[in-house]
């Protein structure tokens, strides 16, 4: 049209989010380095568990409580479901792919004040349009802190065979059995955003 002209244009990033391993929580091997691999059981209850007391606000867990949140843990994720009866590998786990799409729509409108051309510019810019649409799209996820080192030796015996206790994440400002690796990035640049702006442009 001469007197308006519309411009659309979308902006699309798709990543994901790096690499990260699943090792257990403290030196388990006694070698001195804190990176040992975790051996995936296929069931929790096939590892030796102690009770955790109660310290402080966190409260006690059971031995059934911890089988079933490390089981839980392990159902929840697909690397740790794919790994039952072998250890993780080093960077074996990957974080999920975060797809983002930005949009803008720029309308102008002109105008000929005498001989010379003049336009009012109106621009709609939406960061995250997916978000938008739908409050469950365009979140990035991110690892619930010591998710992915979910035991620590309690005790080993005689012959080398440890003992575990879960490790416990804070939830919601509660000490809990972590029964997810991923948690929702909750700040401001995980969700949409609208900017609308207004120029003038003459000659």
């Amino acid at each position: 049209l001469k007197a308006l002209a519309t411009t659309f244009s979308v902006y699309y990033n798709g990543a994901n989010q790096g690499r990260y391993s699943f090792t257990y929580n403290g030196d388990l091997n006694g070698d001195g380095i804190n990176a040992d691999l975790l051996y995936v059981p296929n069931d929790a209850a096939d590892l030796n568990w102690a009770p955790i007391a109660a310290s402080g606000n966190a409260p006690a867990f059971t031995v059934e409580q911890q089988i079933a949140a490390f089981n839980e843990l392990i159902n929840s994720n697909d690397y740790l479901r794919s790994r039952k009866g072998k250890y993780a590998e080093r960077n074996g786990a990957l974080l999920p792919w975060l797809h983002r799409i930005d949009a803008r729509l720029l309308q102008d409108i002109f105008a000929n004040i005498g001989k010379n051309k003049n336009t009012l510019q109106l621009s709609i810019d939406v960061i995250n349009l997916p978000n938008l649409l739908n409050s469950d799209w365009g979140i990035q996820k991110t690892l619930i802190s010591s998710s992915n080192q979910p035991l620590r030796r309690a005790s080993v015996d005689a012959n080398g065979v440890p003992t575990f206790r879960m490790s416990t994440v804070q939830v919601g400002g509660q000490t809990v059995l972590p029964t997810s690796v991923l948690r929702d990035v909750t700040t401001l640049g995980t969700t949409w955003s609208m900017q609308i702006g207004l120029r003038y442009i003459f000659n």
